[in-house]
C-alpha cells in the first residue's frame, strides 16, 4: 500500500455515522481510551452499517500487553505488529489489514482519542469482493441499494434514478386507474431508469463481463424504483382491482371459521401453520416485488421444514396448495388480488425468463390459490367455529371422527324411532331442511314435557345445564325407577330427568354443549321455513350461545336475509352484542352481505327502531371501519347515507380513512359531510313544519337565521384554530408572557419578585400565593390543535418549567394525550427536559403512561439516550418490566441503541427493586 495515502477522516461515512448515530458508544470509547478503526473510503461494499459493524472496529487494549494485543467488542482477538492488524477469524485463517495512518482528535472538553485509518475492514463479510455481485444474493431493498451504490462507486446512479422518478410524478400527479395503461407507464419509466444505470461505466463493464451481473442490476433498479413509487403506485393498483378485491374479501370473510381439517391438510403440517401464517401476514409491509415473493417463499419453507422428530417433510404441490389456501384465508389482509397484480404485472426484470424461474412459480402458485378461492369450490364450515374447540379433542378423536359425506346420508342412516330422536338428530334434520319432521318431533316432545308435574322446575334445570350426576345416569333403563319417588323434585332427581330429556326429548329450548338451540342452527343454515316454525312454537328469539351470539348474529354473518327479517319481525334485539361486542350490523358488514345490511337499516327505519350505526366493537371498530378495510364500496356508501361517521377512531387511533386502501373507498368516505347533513335535516324539518303554520316571509326569515347561525359557528371554529396556533407558536418561541396573554392569563400575578418560584410550595396559603391562585380564569387551557397537542404538551416539549407551573395552576390536564397518545411527560422525556419532568411527576403525572406504540416515558428516554431524564424517571420508581408494542422493555431498548450509561442505571434500579 502506498505510504503517502491520505484522506479526511472527518468525512469518512463510517466515522461520521459512529459519531452521530451511536453517540453513546463513541463517547464511551473516548472515556475508556479505546482505539477506533475506520476502514478507508471505498473499502466497504455497504452504506448500511449495524451496531455489530462498529463494535468489530473498536479495539480494547489488553491489560498485559496494551501496545500489541487487543480485543474487539465482538470478542475477537487482535494483534498489531509493524502497523499490521492481524485478526484471528478462525484457526489457521487470520485476517490482516494495514494501518494506513493514525490521527489524534480532541473533544470539546480537550479529551484526546486515537483513530486508525485501516486499509480493509476487520470483518470478513464486509470486505469488498467483486465476485459477490456475480452471485444471486439480492434479498432486500438494502441489498439492491448497496449494489448500485458500491459497484457504481458512489450514489450518482441512485440520485439520477430518484430525479427521473420525481420528474415522472410531477408530470403524472395521478396515475391511471386502469391496469394496462398503468403497467405501460411504469414499464417505460423502468426502461428509462435501467438506461441511466447502464450509462455508468463501471456498471456497464461489469454487466458485459457476466450475464448474472446484468440480471442483478436489472433487479436492483426495479426494486429501487418500486420503493420510491410504492405509495402512489400501489394505491392505483388497489383502485384498479377494487372490484376483484372486495369480492375476494367477501369469499374469504365467509370462510374465516374454516379449519385445517376442512381442507384435508395433513396432520404433520399442523405445527408449522402458525409460523407460516405469521410470515405471510407481513407481505403487506414490503414495498418491492422481490421482497413480497421472498415472503411467500419463506412462508412455504416454514411448512416444509423439519418436523418435531427432526425428519424432513417431503411434500407435493397437492399437499402445499391446501395449506396455502388456509394461510391466505387466515392472514387477515384486505387486498390479496392487488398484491398478486403488483407481483405479476410489475416484475419487469423477470420478463423473458425461462420455466425455471422460481419467482414466477411462486406468483403462479398464489394466483392458483386466489382463483381457487374465487371459484366458489370452497365452502365455509357448516358449523360455527366454536364447534372446533372441544375440550376432549385429541388426535385419536380426529382420526376416528369421520364426517358423513352428506346430510342426506346422515339422515338416511339414522333410525327414526323415538330412542334416536336426540338433539343432534334434530340439528341434522334442520340442516337437511326437513321442516315437517322437525316440527313433529319438537311439538310431540313439548307436549310430553307439559304432562310432567313440576315442569317449570325441570325445564329451568334443563336450561341451566346442571352437571351433578352419579354413576348410573348413562344407563338407558327407565329413568323414573331411579327417582326417590315419582314426584320427587330434589336436585339429584331433577338432574337425572333433565339429562334424560336432553338426550331423548329435545324441545325448542334445548341446547347443546355450545349453547346452540334449534333456532341457532336454522339461522346458521338459512332455513327460513324452519325459523318461522320455531318462532311460532315459542323459541327464544334472543337466546345466546357460549359466545353470546344470538340467532340474529348468525343470520347476519351468513347472509340469510329471509331468516334475518323473520327474527326482526318477531322482536329480535337489533343491537345485541356478542362476546366481542359485535352487533349483527358489524357481522353483516364484515362478511360483505349488502342484503342483510339493507334489511337491518331499512327495518329499523320503518319500524321506528334505532339501529346504532356507529356502534363500536371490542377493538373500537365501527361497521364503517370494516366496510372500508375490506373494500365494500356499496356498503360504505349505504352506511354513510344513514349517518356513519368516517372520522371516528378505533383503539389503534385509526379512522375509516386510514383503512381505505383504494381511491374508490376514499372518495366515498370524502363524500360524507356530517355538518351539512345535520344542517339540511334541521332546516328542512323545521321549515316544513313552519310552512303549515305561517307564511313564506317568516319561513324565509328563519332560513336566513339558520344560515347566519351556521356561518357564525364556522367562523368561531376557525378563530379557535387560529388562536391555538398562535398560542403554540408563542410557546415554541419560548415567549411565556405572550402565550399567557393569548390564554387570558395574568402573567404578572404569577411572578414573585423576591424569587423565581410560582408558589412558596404547592399547598401554600399565604396572601401572595392566594392572590396568584385567584388570578386563574375561565379560559380552557386544555384546548388542542388538530394533532391533539395542548399548551402543556408544548411547554413540556420545549422545557418551559415556568409555563408548566402556570398551566398546572390553571387546571391543565396533567395526563392529557395527543393523537399518538403521548402525555406531556412523554415529550419531556423525549427532549430530556429534566426540570419539567420533575414538575409533572410532582403534580401527579402518570409515570407509566403508554402511547400508541406502547412506549412509556422511560422507553422514550432510553431510546433517545437521555441520561438526565432517565435518572429523574428512575428516582420516581417506574415499572421497568413494561413492554412496548415491539415487546421490548426500556432496558432492551437501551441495549439495542447501546446507551451504556442508561443500561447501567436501569439495571442498578432493577436489582434494587
Amino acid at each position: 500500500m502506498n505510504g503517502a495515502y491520505d484522506e479526511i477522516l472527518s468525512d469518512n461515512p463510517f466515522f461520521v455515522e459512529l459519531k452521530n448515530k451511536y453517540m453513546n458508544l463513541f463517547h464511551h470509547c473516548i472515556a475508556q481510551s479505546w482505539i477506533i478503526c475506520v476502514p478507508r473510503i471505498g473499502s466497504l461494499n455497504t452504506r448500511v452499517f449495524t451496531i455489530e459493524d462498529f463494535c468489530a472496529h473498536i479495539l480494547v487494549p489488553s491489560d498485559e500487553l496494551p501496545e500489541t494485543h487487543y480485543s474487539t467488542l465482538t470478542e475477537k482477538q487482535v494483534t498489531v505488529t509493524n502497523k499490521v492488524i492481524t485478526l484471528e477469524v478462525t484457526k489457521g485463517l487470520p485476517l490482516q489489514s494495514h494501518i494506513l495512518f493514525e490521527e489524534t482528535f480532541y473533544t470539546e472538553d480537550f479529551i484526546k482519542y486515537k483513530v486508525w485509518c485501516i486499509e480493509t475492514p476487520l470483518e470478513p463479510a464486509s470486505i469488498t469482493d467483486d465476485h459477490t455481485i456475480y452471485k444471486d444474493y439480492l434479498t432486500s431493498i438494502n441489498d439492491c441499494i448497496d449494489l448500485l451504490w458500491t459497484q457504481a462507486a458512489g450514489r450518482q446512479v441512485l440520485d439520477q434514478i430518484e430525479h427521473v422518478i420525481q420528474t415522472f410524478l410531477k408530470k403524472n400527479p395521478t396515475l391511471p386507474v386502469a391496469l394496462s395503461p398503468l403497467r405501460d407507464a411504469v414499464s417505460e419509466l423502468y426502461t428509462q431508469c435501467l438506461q441511466i444505470a447502464l450509462q455508468n461505466r463501471r456498471l456497464r463493464e461489469k454487466s458485459k463481463a457476466c450475464k448474472q451481473v446484468l440480471e442483478n442490476i436489472k433487479l436492483a433498479v426495479e426494486c429501487y424504483m418500486q420503493q420510491l413509487l410504492f405509495d402512489i403506485l400501489f394505491k392505483s393498483i388497489c383502485t384498479c382491482c377494487a372490484y376483484e378485491d372486495s369480492h375476494l374479501n367477501k369469499k374469504i370473510r365467509n370462510m374465516s371459521d374454516i379449519q385445517l381439517r376442512d381442507l384435508d391438510i395433513k396432520k404433520e403440517l399442523y405445527h408449522a401453520v402458525p409460523k407460516a401464517k405469521q410470515i405471510l401476514s407481513k407481505i403487506d409491509s414490503y414495498q418491492t416485488v422481490l421482497e413480497k415473493v421472498l415472503c411467500i417463499k419463506q412462508a412455504l419453507n416454514a411448512i416444509t421444514e423439519i418436523d418435531k422428530s427432526n425428519n424432513v417433510i417431503l411434500l407435493t404441490a397437492d399437499d402445499l396448495l391446501p395449506v396455502f389456501v388456509f394461510l391466505v384465508i387466515k392472514s387477515g389482509l384486505p387486498n390479496w388480488y392487488s398484491q398478486l397484480m403488483f407481483m405479476k404485472e410489475f416484475r419487469f426484470s423477470g420478463v423473458g425468463k425461462g420455466d425455471g424461474d422460481e419467482s414466477a412459480f411462486l406468483i403462479t402458485t398464489l394466483e392458483a390459490v386466489i382463483e381457487h378461492i374465487q371459484s366458489g369450490a370452497l365452502a365455509g364450515p357448516p358449523d360455527p367455529e366454536a364447534y372446533y374447540y372441544e375440550s376432549s379433542l385429541s388426535e385419536e378423536n380426529i382420526n376416528n371422527n369421520q364426517r358423513k359425506s352428506s346430510l342426506t346420508e346422515s339422515i338416511s342412516t339414522s333410525d327414526t324411532n323415538d330412542k334416536d330422536e336426540t338433539l343432534e338428530y334434530v340439528f341434522e334434520l334442520i340442516k337437511a331442511n326437513h321442516s315437517e319432521q322437525v316440527q313433529s318431533i319438537l311439538q310431540r316432545n313439548q307436549k310430553h314435557l307439559t304432562s310432567i308435574q313440576h315442569n317449570e322446575t325441570i325445564l329451568k334445570i334443563t336450561l341451566e345445564g346442571d352437571t351433578s350426576n352419579d354413576d348410573d345416569d348413562n344407563d338407558d333403563v327407565d329413568i323414573y325407577h331411579k327417582l326417590c319417588h315419582p314426584l320427587c323434585n330434589c336436585k339429584k332427581c331433577c338432574s337425572k330427568i333433565s339429562k334424560n330429556l336432553l338426550k331423548t326429548s329435545p324441545t325448542v329450548t334445548s341446547r347443546d354443549s355450545h349453547g346452540l338451540t334449534p333456532l341457532h342452527i336454522a339461522c346458521i343454515h338459512g332455513k327460513a321455513t324452519i325459523v318461522e316454525s320455531l318462532v311460532d312454537m315459542g323459541s327464544n328469539i334472543n337466546a345466546t350461545d357460549v359466545n353470546d351470539c344470538t340467532p340474529l348474529h348468525y343470520a347476519s354473518s351468513r347472509g340469510h336475509q329471509n331468516a334475518l327479517l323473520l327474527l326482526l319481525h318477531s322482536g329480535a334485539n337489533i343491537n345485541q352484542t356478542n362476546i366481542d361486542k359485535n352487533t349483527p350490523l358489524h357481522l353483516s358488514v364484515n362478511n360483505g352481505h349488502m342484503n342483510c345490511v339493507k334489511a337491518l337499516i331499512y327495518f329499523a327505519e320503518h319500524s321506528r327502531k334505532k339501529v346504532i350505526i356507529n356502534c363500536v366493537n371490542e377493538s373500537g371498530n365501527t361497521p364503517l371501519h370494516l366496510a372500508s378495510k375490506w373494500g365494500y364500496e356499496g356498503i360504505a356508501r349505504l352506511l354513510i347515507e344513514n349517518g356513519a361517521e368516517p372520522s371516528l377512531q378505533n383503539r389503534n387511533h385509526k379512522t375509516a380513512f386510514d383503512y381505505a386502501h383504494n381511491l374508490k373507498i376514499l372518495n366515498v368516505l370524502k363524500s360524507c359531510t356530517p355538518n351539512l347533513y345535520e344542517y339540511i335535516h334541521i332546516t328542512s324539518s323545521n321549515i316544513n313544519s313552519l310552512h303549515c303554520k305561517s307564511d313564506n316571509a317568516i319561513s324565509l326569515k328563519l332560513q336566513k337565521l339558520y344560515l347566519k347561525s351556521n356561518k357564525n359557528k364556522s367562523s368561531k371554529a376557525v378563530e379557535n384554530l387560529k388562536l391555538i396556533e398562535r398560542i403554540l407558536k408563542a410557546i415554541s418561541y419560548g415567549d411565556v408572557k405572550l402565550a399567557c396573554f393569548y390564554m387570558e392569563i395574568d402573567y404578572e400575578a404569577f411572578i414573585d419578585t423576591e424569587n423565581s418560584k410560582v408558589l412558596c410550595h404547592p399547598l401554600c396559603e399565604c396572601g401572595t400565593c392566594k392572590k396568584k391562585c385567584e388570578a386563574t380564569n375561565d379560559f380552557d387551557v386544555n384546548i388542542s390543535d388538530s394533532f391533539g397537542f395542548t399548551p402543556l404538551h408544548y411547554a413540556a416539549r420545549y422545557g418551559l418549567d415556568e409555563l408548566c407551573n402556570i398551566l398546572i395552576l390553571n387546571k391543565a390536564n396533567i395526563n392529557c394525550i395527543n393523537k399518538k397518545s403521548q402525555t406531556p411527560l412523554h415529550l419531556a422525556a423525549l427532549n430530556n427536559k429534566i426540570i419539567v419532568i420533575r414538575i409533572l411527576l410532582d403534580n401527579g403525572a402518570n409515570i407509566n403512561a403508554i402511547d400508541s406504540m406502547g412506549n412509556t416515558p422511560l422507553h422514550n428516554a432510553s431510546e433517545m439516550g437521555n441520561i438526565g431524564a432517565t435518572k429523574v424517571l428512575i428516582s420516581y420508581k417506574p415499572d421497568t418490566s413494561m413492554l412496548n408494542g415491539s415487546e421490548k422493555s426500556a432496558l432492551t431498548v437501551a441495549k439495542d441503541k447501546v446507551h451504556l450509561t442508561i443500561i447501567d442505571l436501569i439495571e442498578k434500579y432493577t436489582n434494587k427493586v
